[in-house]
């Protein structure tokens, strides 16, 4: 701020200072900046009469006010401001016109267009009309590939065309190792024993060297028979880690699959025939232990998507276990036991339990031949 205050009369063009020094800060043609009723005037001085005595160049028009502070603004600062702004609406004016000529560009111009910027720089690309043109025509390749692609979503179908080879598609390769084959899928047709033709997938690596395997997490969901219609959709799952292979209709394990026992010699070795074991007498113990077999009849119980059975004759292997353990496959179930995972439940095997009744059969008879024998002597 200057020294002194002002005081401004309205309507004329006198003001008078108290402890200014106008000779001091102003001249001809400088300004005077003061702020009345909160609103700031910017005062041109046309002469400078005394240290407390000045002439405007033109009346004031602002409401009398004394003892206002103020502000001394030499022309030059002045003029340096105006210049200021009138370049910087000349640029402004400039960038204005560079942007109508650019949209009229980027709209109307066919091919590359030219941006040009206010501060003189440029860069080159295609228009909007060009890029839309050819989207229309589809005469970009890069709409008609999926090349060199990053990801993203496709809405719609995508359709592989039947190959060079008669009744095979086109394939589709899964890459897993770098630089190395992957997996391959493609559609083929085929006739079958029934005489139906039907599509079949096929999975292989691509070189055929290495095995493919589907994997499929929420099991395989199959129709019962060609032509059933059935809405109602369950998937099967078979697995083996050891002990019977199993058998999981969704969640629920329905049991061991059952195969058909291979007995060939040639399969088997160490082979001990029960008849040759010296000391031991396996027929009378295993009539000993039949005997105590406790045949039952009963029911199974409903679990999860297995209803309750209708009433069976057979034997609990619970039971038969404490007398003839050999029958009896697996660890047993305990209270508490997941009814949708019984892998360790007991079950029986028919094979040992056969055995076991021809010897006691054996047994008897040897028994039935004494009998007979004795009785003849007598």
């Amino acid at each position: 701020m200057s020294a002194g205050t002002l005081t401004l009369t309205n309507d004329t063009d006198a003001v008078t200072g108290s402890g200014t020094a106008f000779t001091a800060e102003l001249a001809a043609g400088d300004f005077i900046v003061v702020t009345v009723g909160g609103i700031p005037y910017t005062l041109p001085v046309k002469t400078v009469n005394n240290n407390t005595s000045l002439t405007l160049v033109s009346v004031y028009t602002g409401p009398t006010q004394s003892g206002a502070a103020w502000s001394a603004v030499p022309r030059v600062a002045l003029n340096m401001v105006t210049a200021a702004l009138v370049a910087q609406s000349a640029e402004a004016l400039r960038g204005l016109n560079y942007d109508k000529q650019n949209w009229q560009q980027v709209y109307s111009t066919d091919g590359n267009i030219t941006v040009k910027l206010p501060d003189g720089t440029t860069f080159t690309g295609p228009s909007w009309k060009y890029l839309s043109d050819n989207i229309v025509l589809q005469n970009d390749s890069r709409l008609t590939t999926i090349n060199g692609k990053t990801g993203g979503i496709i809405n719609g179908e995508i359709s592989l065309t039947r190959s060079a080879t008669e009744n095979i598609s086109n394939r589709i390769v899964f890459t897993t190792i770098v630089a190395a084959e992957g997996l391959t899928a493609w559609a083929e047709r085929h006739n079958f024993a029934d005489g139906t033709n039907r599509q079949i997938l096929n999975l292989s690596s691509v070189s055929g060297s290495r095995k493919a395997v589907l994997h499929a997490d929420g099991g395989v969901l199959c129709r019962a028979g060609m032509n059933n219609l059935s809405l109602l959709r369950t998937g099967y799952f078979i697995d083996y880690e050891s002990g019977p292979i199993s058998l999981y209709i969704d969640s629920t394990r329905m049991g061991a699959i059952q195969l058909s026992a291979t007995s060939d010699r040639l399969l088997k070795k160490e082979i001990e025939y029960l008849s040759d074991m010296v000391g031991a007498d396996p027929s009378a113990n295993a009539l000993n232990e039949v005997l105590q077999w406790n045949p039952a009849t009963f029911k199974y119980k409903k679990r999860s998507i297995i209803p309750e059975s209708d009433t069976h004759l057979g034997f609990i292997a619970n039971d038969l276990v404490e007398v003839s353990p050999e029958c009896v496959k697996g660890k047993g179930l305990e209270d508490g036991y997941d009814e949708n995972n019984t892998a360790e439940a007991y079950s029986l095997d028919e094979i040992a339990m056969i055995a076991k009744l021809t010897l006691s059969i054996q047994e008897l008879q040897k028994q039935i031949s004494e009998l007979q024998a004795n009785g003849a002597g007598s």
